[in-house]
Parts: C-alpha cells; structure tokens; sequence
C-alpha cells in the first residue's frame, strides 16, 4: 500500500514533460512561464508557470482519462476508501452540482437539509429538481446548525430521488451521519453527503468517521480545505456499492467542469493525495494535540470558551463571556495581533487548525484573545429562521421575470433570490418560497445584527427581487 501510495503519477508525468518539450506549440499562451506578466514570474518562479499546461502528449484528458489522470483517480479511490474518484477542478461546488444532476431527473424530488451550502441550491436550479426541506436542530446559545432533525428528514424522504446531507457542518460537528444514512438506504435512495470539511477524516482514529466509511453513496470533499491541495481542487468520490452508476457521474462532470481544467490544480490533488495516505495520521496526531492545547489555554482566559466539536482542530470559541460580539472580536484579532480566523458570528469566532500550524500561531491566536475587552451590550442573537412556505420550484422563479421592490412592501410575494445571513450561511428564504411577515422580520433583524448576507442583489437588502406577478 505504501509502495502504491508514494506514486504520483500526474505530477511526475508533467515534471518529465516538461524535461522533454522543446517547442510547446500549444495553449496557454504564456508558453511554460515565458510571456507571464513578469511580475508573476518573479513571485512564483519558473516551476508553477511550467507545468500550467494543457492535454498536451503523455498528460491525459480529465473528460475521459484513460493515462495518468486515470491512474492518479485510482490511487485517491484507494487512499480514500472509495469505489471511484473523480478530481474537480471547480471546487466542491461543482461535485455537488454532477452529483445531483447524477441522482435526479427534472421534476424530482430531493431531501435536504436546511442548513446546505448554497452551492446545493445551485444544483436543484441547474437540475429542475424539487426540494424537500429537512429541519435542522439548533445550538440555541451559538445559533449554528448542528445537523438534520431525523424525523423530519424521514418525512422528506418520501417521495424524493435522493437525499443530501452536511458531514461535518461548517463548525466540524458531525452528528448522527450513520442513522441519517441508514434511513435514506431504507427509503432505497442515495446518500449524497457534502464533505467538505472532512476531507481529512479517515486519515486519523481520533476524527470522526468519514462519510465512505458510513455507506454514503457520493460524497464531495475540499481537499483544499484540509487536506493541503489548491484552493478550488476537490474530489468526488463513489462509495463502494453506490446507488450512482459511474457513466452518468462522469456525464454530469463534463457537463460542469471547464473544458480547460487547471494541470496545476490536478497536480496538486495527486500529491496532497500521497502525502495524506503516507503520513496524514502523524501530520493530523500532531494538528490534534496542538488543538487540544489550544483549547486548554483559552478555556483558562476568563471569559471565553471553545465550545466542544467532533472535530477538535476546529476551535469554536464562544466569546459572549467578554461583552464583545464574534464579529468585533474578529476585527480586533486581525487589526491588533495579525490574526486572521475562519469566521465569526454574533457570539463566537472560528479558527481552523491543520498539519501546517504551529505553536507560534496558538501563542498569537491567544495572545489576540487575551486582549479583548468588552465593547458594551451584544445585539440579540435573532431566532431561528421561521420554517418556508413553498410557493414555486427554485429553478422557476430564478429564472423568473423578477423585479426589485422594497423590503417593506414585499409581504407576500415570491422570492426569486436567495438569502442567507452569513455565518451560518442557512438559507432564511430560496427562490421560490413566500416572503412571510416573519421571513422579514428575520432578515432585518440579522441585517441590525451585522451579518453579511449573501446572495441578494441589494446587499444592503433594502429592496428584495421577488417575481414579477
């Protein structure tokens, strides 16, 4: 296995490509790094620029590998436990998207959780598939997401395709993905869990299991997030047994990946691949002692508490305690001592701990938080997000004629956009379900609050594109 495992063929085959060219006579047209801007050259030096390449000889076709993609697909298969793996160039978001596409027809149905990424809606829009919201329980003191209520995900079952679920959640918890799956193989659907935290899971016994190891059918993973690859490069894996037939998965894939996928991308999946199978569980013991002093440190500061995770590198750190709300204590870590966390919310901050920390970041991340005084009285946190009035498939009213009008006079009508105050990114209304008084009562209440919101048109939110009636 570890003999198998130290093989890169993707990246050796470009290195020895770029040993053999003498004319590239072939896009990109900066040639090998020779007409980049110079500036770029200068900052990262002849090799990234080399091996920007194209399907050129010896290099394979990510749309139909038969070479070393193939063999580089493979290897990730094994290493990951998976039945197939597929590398995107596009991010986890277009995985979910050739995933759904895969496991719906237009007109279908599809569980999922009300606390999806917003990429997931994308898909049901591309897909012209339905979906059936599953409530999500709440952490009533953070007011995060922390996975599917099962008895509403067995009612949104019926009738559905397939079904979606988020393993971990943003915040690394992953609670019960075994029973959730178990009840969508009963409802004899697939299971298609995004994992985009997770991709670091079943390198190390003391992480929670990964989505393949429980039985989920297609599972999608930012190996980019924790598993040391480029950002944008992910994978998208088939379960042994998988409810997905191959063919149609790499269909879908051609359908939404670019026809011009990025080697340096590839490349760099196939070697975080070899460095994760061959000392991802030394490289994550040491990312998880250092959380868990991380956590003792700060649990002693007064005020302040990292509330407790499946996954212990992610340290949510309730900061209520200090009279300062999650979004200033961010600003603060950044402006006063150079720290830059994952993200903040009303009450907490987050951080995200790999294999390429070090105690150096845990003295500053501490040191930052040490300092933080209280700013005065935290705005409330808002309730959950009322539950939706489905009035419209999502593809029919994003595509929609629409309009502008504003927030006070949209009562009742249709929402023809997404909006989800981030974090938690949990949709408050999608396209096509009903403007209710409490819907809009919730969206002023976050906007009051300080919490991005995502996706509408007027970011400040003080009009709504609803559709035209």
């Amino acid at each position: 296995m570890a003999e198998e495992q130290a093989r890169t063929p993707l990246f050796s085959a470009l290195r020895e490509y770029v040993a053999r060219v003498r004319a590239p006579l072939h896009v990109p047209g900066h040639k090998m790094g020779r007409a980049a801007p110079s500036a770029w050259r200068e900052f990262l030096g002849p090799n990234a620029l080399a091996i920007d390449l194209t399907e050129a000889p010896g290099l394979d076709d990510l749309h139909a590998p038969e070479g070393v993609i193939a063999e580089a697909q493979e290897l990730a298969a094994r290493a990951f436990g998976a039945w197939r793996s597929y590398f995107l160039v596009g991010g986890t978001t277009a995985g979910l998207h050739a995933l759904i596409l895969a496991a719906c027809h237009p007109g279908e149905a599809i569980a999922v959780p009300r606390n999806a990424h917003r990429s997931v809606l994308g898909a049901l829009i591309l897909a012209g598939v339905r979906p059936h919201w599953v409530r999500v329980a709440f952490d009533p003191d953070l007011g995060i997401a922390t996975g599917p209520v099962l008895t509403s995900l067995e009612e949104a079952l019926s009738g559905a395709a397939a079904a979606v679920l988020v393993h971990p959640t943003y915040y690394g918890i992953a609670g019960d993905t075994a029973a959730a799956i178990d009840l969508i193989h009963r409802a004899g659907v697939p299971a298609l869990v995004d994992e985009a935290h997770g991709a670091h899971f079943p390198f190390h016994p003391a992480l929670p299991p990964s989505a393949l190891e429980l039985g989920a059918d297609g599972v999608v993973q930012s190996l980019h997030k924790t598993g040391g690859s480029l950002t944008q490069s992910s994978l998208c894996h088939l379960g042994h047994g998988s409810r997905i037939a191959p063919q149609r998965l790499q269909e879908m894939l051609r359908l939404v990946q670019s026809t011009s996928p990025s080697y340096l991308l590839m490349a760099s999946l196939d070697l975080a691949r070899r460095e994760l199978a061959l000392g991802g569980r030394e490289a994550w013991g040491r990312a998880l002692e250092l959380a868990h002093e991380a956590k003792r440190r700060i649990d002693a500061l007064p005020g302040l508490r990292v509330r407790p995770t499946d996954d212990p590198t992610k340290l949510l750190i309730d900061v209520r305690g200090r009279s300062i709300s999650g979004f200033r204590a961010a600003e603060r870590l950044w402006e006063e001592a150079g720290v830059a966390v994952e993200a903040s919310g009303l009450t907490y901050v987050l951080a995200v701990l790999s294999p390429g920390d070090s105690r150096e970041q845990i003295d500053a991340l501490v040191a930052g938080l040490e300092r933080l005084s209280s700013e005065g009285d935290v705005p409330a946190l808002p309730p959950e997000p009322p539950w939706p009035e489905v009035v419209l498939p999502p593809r029919e009213a994003y595509l929609a004629r629409k309009k502008a009008v504003p927030l006070r006079q949209a009562r009742g009508r249709i929402a023809a956009e997404l909006v989800a105050p981030y974090p938690p990114g949990i949709p408050v209304v999608a396209p096509g379900e009903r403007l209710t008084a409490d819907v809009l009562d919730y969206l002023r209440r976050a906007a009051d609050a300080g919490w991005h919101l995502q996706g509408p048109a007027d970011p400040a939110l003080r009009s709504i594109q609803v559709v035209e009636e």
